[in-house]
């Protein structure tokens, strides 16, 4: 049984889904789990992030982790993200199988980017039409610029 939580209210500056989308055993043990986050980027694009994805070992290959992927798309898409970007090692061939078959691709290869020295793959997903055409504003650092300013519905939750 898969779980996805969405919170109602329109997205804020950093939205976090709380609690994550998670899959439960029949006997309600969890089995699967996705964090994510949605924020603006300094290139001016609503980026969403997935920090984490896991299964337990004995549930996998069921397709487990590609609904807790889609339903993480599929909310960060409901709140308007232009982009999904995450990281994951070079010799995780599942993953980056996984994650390809559902749409994203290799942006960079980051090296020693774990703490065990090995390499990732940053991989993104475009949700829109130019997203990857955008880039940085200039007069970021707080000079205004940067895309990091509150949209309006966003300003609405802290007033």
């Amino acid at each position: 049984m898969l779980h996805g939580t969405i919170p109602s209210s329109p997205p804020s500056s950093h939205t976090q889904l709380t609690p994550p989308p998670q899959a439960l055993s029949p006997t309600n043990t969890l089995i699967g789990v996705i964090t994510c986050k949605l924020e603006p980027h300094r290139s001016g694009t609503y980026r969403g992030y997935i920090a984490m994805l896991a299964t337990q070992e004995e549930y996998r290959g069921r397709g487990i982790a590609t609904q807790l992927v889609r339903l993480a798309i599929d909310a960060m898409t409901a709140r308007d993200a232009d982009e999904i970007v995450l990281e994951t090692e070079v010799s995780n061939t599942a993953s980056l199988k996984l994650y390809e078959r559902l749409g994203f691709i290799r942006s960079k290869r980051l090296h020693r980017y774990y703490l065990n020295g090995n390499a990732a793959f940053r991989l993104i997903l475009y949700l829109k039409e130019g997203t990857a055409l955008k880039r940085p504003e200039h007069g970021m650092h707080g000079e205004g610029g940067g895309g990091m300013e509150m949209r309006r519905d966003e300003a609405e939750l802290y007033s």
